[in-house]
């Protein structure tokens, strides 16, 4: 049944680049999950998999949050309230569909080459500008060429290419104002070459923790010099640097390129027990106001009244908080805690597994994606990368389960044969 697999991942890969108008977009992705949810779904499946258990549960908590706040707390209308369920309901059978989809390798490969395809044939609304081209259009289609480079050479043992693709295209994307990607990147390539080259201890992991952020405000700094010089970047990152006041810390940087984020904090201080509700929107233009502080922007009155603007956030992790109050947190805080458990033991142990680099790399993005990526990603983006990790995890942690039980077999063998011979 693999073949099987393979088809359902490259359909599912090409049907997330369309959408269509159901209550509120759906991708056709998301409708090929709903005719598959009935024949992969298995009655011991939750018992089997606990942490894909313990994830369901945490998105179950999720909606009954949802449901209170968009019901009971701010009234919210019928079209916010279905499509505020829906961003919950779908994950949810996400998970199970693509969990089992992705336990065969080969399927995952497949997913990722047809998600390259579907970035070239389509491109999204958000591309506008020539910066927003490429971090959105151009940086997908590397990104995922990059994971199927690293995918070979990890698995053909060549070591010096597999960083050597990393390191060119961080450089790239630095040049091009993507500056998370390669974020994301350095620090996979710094945990790959730490996991597979060092015998790990505690005392290494902190001697590693430190040089790691050494590292990292060494890079940062030459990053900042080269950008004000002109030699890296491009006007967009000039331009945020330079309203600074002191563009060589890097929270500052964060706080200024993440604003949502930063103004998210003050919308939950206003609603903290139940939040805001789903697609909440900006009445008063409050938060937008913030929001063009942080930016250093002027209120343009006219464009901002073109369309609802919502609370913002740009977290998920606050984005749930914002949404549906300190319940919504928690719950979100427990999927983001389960995937890390999968992920950080792989990553600890799954040395042996051709899928190490992409599993790296992929819980790297998940930190980032929780802390920093809008709410949307729990429904599209989690679930994919979530599913790989839990993959990754099972199957090792299955294989070693299997390794015990036959190595205590061997053992109770020869000593069965120990005392027949005495």
């Amino acid at each position: 049944m693999t073949w099987i697999k393979k088809i359902k991942a490259s359909l599912y890969a090409l049907g997330s680049g369309v959408s269509i108008n159901l209550v509120g977009q759906f991708k056709v992705s998301e409708i090929l999950v709903l005719l598959m949810f009935p024949f992969s779904v298995q009655k011991n499946d939750l018992r089997d998999y606990p942490l894909l258990r313990k994830i369901v549960y945490a998105l179950v908590l999720l909606l009954c949050f949802q449901l209170i706040t968009d019901l009971f707390v701010v009234n919210n209308s019928p079209q916010n309230f279905l499509r505020g369920s829906a961003s919950i309901i779908m994950p949810i059978l996400s998970f199970f569909v693509i969990f089992k989809m992705f336990q065969d390798e080969e399927a995952i490969i497949i997913f990722i080459f047809f998600t390259m395809v579907k970035n070239i044939v389509f491109t999204d609304d958000i591309v506008d500008s020539e910066m927003s081209y490429f971090k959105f259009k151009i940086a997908p289609i590397l990104s995922n060429i990059v994971y199927l480079l690293v995918y070979y050479f990890y698995k053909k043992g060549n070591m010096k290419l597999l960083y050597g693709t990393i390191f060119v295209y961080c450089v790239v994307c630095l040049a091009n104002d993507t500056r998370s990607s390669a974020l994301s990147l350095l620090i996979s390539t710094v945990l790959i070459y730490f996991y597979t080259n060092v015998n790990v201890t505690r005392q290494k992991i902190i001697v590693f923790c430190i040089a790691g952020a050494l590292l990292f405000q060494g890079v940062y700094i030459f990053y900042v010099k080269s950008v004000l010089s002109h030699e890296l970047g491009g006007q967009h990152s000039l331009e945020q640097l330079q309203r600074l006041d002191n563009p060589y810390n890097p929270f500052e940087l964060l706080i200024t390129g993440r604003g949502e984020t930063y103004v998210a904090v003050t919308a939950i201080g206003d609603k903290p027990w139940f939040g805001h509700g789903s697609w909440a929107v900006d009445k008063d233009l409050k938060y937008y106001k913030m929001l063009l502080a942080v930016h250093d922007e002027d209120l343009n009155l006219k464009k901002a009244l073109e369309k609802d603007q919502l609370v913002p956030s740009h977290s998920i992790l606050l984005g749930a908080w914002v949404n549906y109050g300190v319940g919504g947190f928690l719950a979100v805080f427990l999927i983001f805690c389960y995937l890390m458990k999968a992920g950080f033991y792989v990553i600890a142990r799954g040395q042996s597994l051709t899928m190490y680099p992409i599993v790296v790399i992929m819980t790297v993005g998940l930190i980032w994606m929780f802390c920093f990526s809008p709410f949307q990603h729990l429904r599209y983006s989690v679930p994919q990368w979530g599913a790989m990790l839990l993959s990754a995890y099972y199957y090792l942690k299955y294989g070693e389960d299997n390794e015990e039980e036959e190595g205590d077999a061997e053992q109770v063998e020869e000593t069965t044969a120990e005392h027949v011979v005495y």
